[in-house]
């Protein structure tokens, strides 16, 4: 049906060339993949592999999103088509042109737009919104997907994405969109419609994120790569502004949209390949820390230095990371005396609960049960009542915050926070891994990891539906060696049929409790922005004798529970999905 509209719609002309191309080649599993859906919005928004058809990112989606937007704007009125749209983009392929083709649509429906004069973060469009007191903000972005992939983020006036239920009508309008209407770009800035903007937003951002400082210290030797994104705009002038040691990954310096030095299409910091090249510099000059951003720099990888005595450097996870920022956020803002009486940390359900158990040791107040993705922190920042007292939101996936004026995960106060941290340990003659061993004897030993299943095109998502739909009518009774005691399913019932059922959703989460102190848990779900199953492993033990000897037994029994759980899913596939799992790319981090 799609590909028929696609064949047989002029809406769709530019496109017949490269559709007759792949018909004439018999590229049948290409086709059915980019026909068979159109490209779903998930919790970053619409972002999917750049190609023709309506389940890829091309001139027509972006559109579609772009025009959906201007219909979303329209309701709220004429003061909010003249506040305006920010719109940025990162480095990716189509992206400056993406860019454009918004605010011609955007101009055509009366609706003005910001148009930065070239590549930004992601964070500082998040900035912009409320800086510019505008009504809406589009970043053309993938973020830390496969850098085939590109897409369209889109901020809210409070510079957060939306949530339910304005995402899900903000889909609707999409998925309405016949007609897309476009003003030249000439004749849009001619009539007023488009106005550059540039370094004057830039100079109030980095000084916000310059103000989050907690620390003077600066002694770290700091290994820096934008991995040819983004970061070289926030993440490089912060860190060298504070006055931090930096040195360059010179062949990952500058802006590149087939980002060459990729290993394979991987772009994402939590991957060990894609620290590879930062990580080898560091260790080659004795640095304290890498750190590396993803295209969009709202995130960071880190590793750090095991051993002060020695050069070799170990890649931290997330939650490592969250947990160990947290603690010494938290001590030297209590050292400062600026703790706010009603504090709170914020973090999302599949986060280590160590963060937790810290900010309660400081008096400080915890929402620890957050929906997956950053949007569901910046609801919640933006429902306090005294937003100076959010002290610092995390979660797994490499996305940390503090501040009031970005809503959103931000890379360049991730790392300008590890890097006041790294430094303030050195001083101190400790490393973050033994600051980390120090938190564990102190609140007991968290393992997380994350079984990531990369599961592409219709088949896979097949799978992973008969994998959730499975999960749920017939779940595990033990993993590990361990008894499944509770399951806390967030689908809701009304969803539970295979009617109504749809994968991917926020609330598409199933957990599964391991022991009665709620700490130890396996819960899995499927990406909202990636062909991916994801499912998230947390084990806790106290440590009341060794902790090493507490690291091998629960590492060990991760391990265990991982190989348990993979087995149980494939034995609860169909014949004909078991070849779309045995194929499956399996990793872990």
């Amino acid at each position: 049906m799609n590909l028929i509209e696609w064949l047989e719609n002029p809406a769709y002309s530019e496109f017949i060339p490269a559709l007759t191309t792949l018909l004439k080649n018999a590229a049948w599993p290409e086709i059915e993949d980019a026909f068979y859906m159109h490209v779903m919005i998930g919790t970053g928004g619409i972002r999917g592999p750049l190609g023709i058809g309506p389940n890829r990112i091309n001139s027509r989606t972006i559109g579609e999103a772009a025009q959906g937007l201007c219909f979303f704007i329209n309701e709220y009125g004429q003061s909010a088509k003249s506040n305006g749209v920010v719109v940025g983009h990162e480095a990716r392929r189509e992206s400056r042109a993406f860019a454009e083709l918004s605010c011609e649509i955007f101009a055509a429906n009366g609706i003005n737009s910001y148009l930065f004069n070239s590549m930004r973060s992601t964070p500082e469009i998040s900035f912009a919104v409320r800086h510019l007191e505008a009504t809406a903000g589009v970043q053309i972005t993938a973020s830390h997907n496969p850098r085939t992939d590109n897409g369209f983020k889109f901020y809210w006036s409070d510079g957060g994405q939306v949530v339910a239920p304005l995402d899900n009508q903000f889909m609707n309008l999409v998925n309405g969109v016949e007609k897309i209407d476009r003003l030249p770009l000439k004749t849009a800035r001619e009539r007023g419609f488009v106005q550059t903007v540039g370094e004057e937003v830039d100079r109030e951002y980095i000084d916000n994120v310059r103000s989050v400082s907690v620390s003077q210290s600066r002694s770290a030797i700091i290994v820096f790569s934008p991995i040819h994104g983004a970061g070289s705009t926030n993440v490089t002038p912060v860190l060298r502004e504070e006055q931090f040691n930096v040195t360059d990954v010179n062949t990952q310096k500058e802006p590149d949209e087939t980002f060459p030095t990729a290993p394979g299409d991987l772009i994402n910091p939590e991957y060990k390949e894609v620290m590879e090249q930062p990580v080898q510099l560091a260790e080659q000059i004795g640095a304290d820390v890498a750190i590396c951003s993803d295209p969009d720099a709202d995130r960071i990888g880190v590793a750090a230095k095991k051993d002060l005595e020695s050069n070799k450097l170990e890649i931290l996870t997330g939650n490592q990371v969250g947990a160990a920022l947290i603690h010494f956020i938290l001590t030297e803002r209590k050292r400062a005396n600026r703790l706010p009486k009603n504090g709170l940390v914020l973090e999302t359900l599949v986060t280590t609960n160590l963060i937790s158990d810290i900010a309660k040791s400081f008096d400080v107040n915890v929402k620890s049960d957050l929906l997956v993705g950053f949007k569901f922190i910046a609801k919640t920042i933006g429902e306090m009542a005294n937003k100076d007292d959010f002290i610092f939101a995390a979660e797994e996936s490499l996305g940390y915050l503090t501040g009031n004026f970005v809503r959103d995960k931000d890379a360049s106060i991730g790392a300008l926070l590890t890097s006041e941290m790294v430094s303030s340990l050195k001083d101190d003659g400790k490393t973050v891994s033994q600051y980390l061993d120090e938190l564990y004897e102190k609140y007991g030993y968290y393992k997380n990891a994350q079984l990531l299943i990369e599961l592409p095109g219709k088949l896979g998502r097949q799978t992973m539906t008969e994998i959730m739909m499975n999960l749920r009518k017939n779940p595990p009774k033990n993993l590990g060696g361990l008894s499944i005691i509770g399951v806390k399913d967030l689908l809701g019932v009304a969803n539970l049929s295979p009617e109504s059922y749809s994968i991917g959703g926020s609330n598409d989460i199933i957990s599964f409790e391991l022991l009665d102190d709620s700490r130890s848990r396996i819960t899995i779900r499927p990406s909202g922005t990636e062909p991916k199953l994801k499912i998230y492993i947390q084990r806790y033990e106290p440590v009341l004798a060794s902790l090493q000897q507490t690291k091998r037994i629960i590492d060990d029994n991760v391990n265990n529970i991982i190989q348990d759980i993979s087995s149980y899913l494939l034995e609860g596939l169909s014949l004909e999905l078991m070849p779309s799992w045995n194929t499956s790319l399996k990793r872990i981090i």
